[in-house]
C-alpha cells in the first residue's frame, strides 16, 4: 500500500516538473516561434526547440527528485537550480546557441554574424533570477503540498487544480523570460517583414508623402523590385546594448541587410555574403592562416605544384587590388 502510495506521488512529481518545464518553454520561446512563423523568419523554432530539449528533462527530474524525497530543503534547492538553468538559457539562447546553430545549420551567412557581448548583463540577470527564479522557488516549495490535496481530492477536478497552479505559474515566469530578452529578437523580424510588405504592396505606386513617411517607405527604396520576391528574414547580428540589430533578407539568394534600432527600422541596403572560397580556406586552418579583414587581405598556405613536398609557404590576396603576392 504503501508502495503504491509512493509510486503516485513520483508519477505525479513527475507530471508535475514536466507542466512545469513545458509551459515554461512554451511561454519564454514557443510564443515567439508561433508569431515569427507568420513573419516569414527563416527558422522559427530555433530557439524554442532547443530550450524545450533542455528545460522538460531537466524539470522533470526536479519534480521526480522532490516527490520522491519529500524534504524541504531539497525541493528549495532543486528548483532554485532550475531557475539558475531557467535564467541562464533565457539570457544566452538568443545571443549565442542561436548564432551558433544558424551558422551550422546556413554556413553561408557565418561572415554577417555577429553578436556582441551583453553590457550590464548581471541586470538582466537579477531581473531574471528575480521573476523566474521566485516563480520556481515557489512551485517547488508547493510541489508535495499541491500532490498530497491531489491525491486527497474528492472530484477530478480538485486533482487537477494543483497542476493548473503549477501551469499558471511557470507560464507567468516563461513570459517575464520573454520579456527580458526573447521580445528584444522578435520586434525587429516584425518590423523589417511589415516594412518589406508594405513595399512590396506601393512599389510603383502614387502615394501620399505622409503616409509613405508613415510607412518609412523610403527605407526599402534601395532594394527595388527585390520588394516584390518571397523573402526570408535572420537576425544576424546584435550589439552590446540591444539596440542596435541587423536582420539579413533572402530574396532567394539575393541578399538585403536592415538595420533596426531601438525597434525603429533606419536604413536598408542591397548586399553579398563575402564569404568566397579563398575567405572559407583561410579559416579552415587555424595554425596556418588567418584573414586580416582590416586590411581587406586573406592569407593561407599554398602548395607549390612544382615542389615535391608541402611547403608552409603564404599567399597574400587582395580584394582592394586584385593582386596576388607570393612570401
Amino acid at each position: 500500500m504503501v508502495s503504491s502510495y509512493s509510486r503516485k506521488r513520483t508519477n505525479l512529481g513527475i507530471v508535475y516538473g514536466l507542466i512545469a518545464g513545458f509551459f515554461f518553454s512554451l511561454a519564454a520561446w514557443g510564443m515567439d516561434a508561433i508569431i515569427l512563423m507568420r513573419h516569414n523568419i527563416s527558422l522559427p523554432f530555433l530557439k524554442f526547440l532547443p530550450a524545450l530539449l533542455i528545460c522538460v528533462p531537466i524539470a522533470i527530474l526536479a519534480g521526480f527528485l522532490t516527490a520522491r524525497f519529500e524534504k524541504g530543503w531539497l525541493s528549495f534547492l532543486l528548483w532554485a537550480m532550475l531557475a539558475v538553468l531557467f535564467t541562464y538559457l533565457v539570457i544566452n539562447i538568443p545571443i549565442k546557441y542561436v548564432p551558433w546553430l544558424t551558422s551550422k545549420l546556413v554556413p553561408q551567412y557565418i561572415p554577417v554574424i555577429k553578436f556582441e557581448e551583453l553590457t550590464n548583463i548581471g541586470h538582466y540577470w537579477f531581473y531574471g533570477i528575480f521573476a523566474i527564479g521566485l516563480s520556481c522557488i515557489l512551485c517547488g516549495i508547493l510541489e508535495n503540498v499541491l500532490i498530497d490535496q491531489s491525491l486527497a481530492a474528492s472530484s477530478t477536478v480538485s486533482a487537477i487544480l494543483p497542476f493548473v497552479f503549477c501551469l499558471a505559474i511557470m507560464t507567468g515566469a516563461g513570459f517575464s523570460g520573454d520579456l527580458l530578452m526573447t521580445n528584444h529578437f522578435r520586434e525587429p523580424i516584425i518590423v523589417v517583414d511589415t516594412l518589406l510588405q508594405n513595399g512590396a504592396t506601393y512599389y510603383n505606386q502614387e502615394i501620399d508623402k505622409q503616409k509613405a513617411r508613415e510607412m518609412r517607405l523610403s527605407i526599402v527604396s534601395p532594394l527595388d523590385d527585390l520588394v516584390l520576391q518571397p523573402h526570408s528574414l535572420t537576425i544576424v547580428s546584435a550589439d552590446n546594448y540591444l539596440g542596435i540589430i541587423k536582420v539579413l533578407v533572402d530574396f532567394d539568394g539575393k541578399y538585403a541587410l536592415c538595420h533596426v534600432v531601438y525597434s525603429q527600422p533606419t536604413f536598408c541596403e542591397v548586399t553579398h555574403l563575402r564569404f568566397n572560397r579563398i575567405e572559407q580556406y583561410a579559416r579552415g586552418s587555424k595554425e596556418l592562416n588567418r584573414v586580416d579583414f582590416f586590411n581587406d587581405d586573406i592569407i593561407v598556405p599554398i602548395n607549390y605544384p612544382n615542389l615535391a613536398n608541402y611547403t608552409k609557404n603564404k599567399v597574400r590576396y587582395s580584394n582592394t587590388t586584385g593582386t596576388i603576392q607570393f612570401n
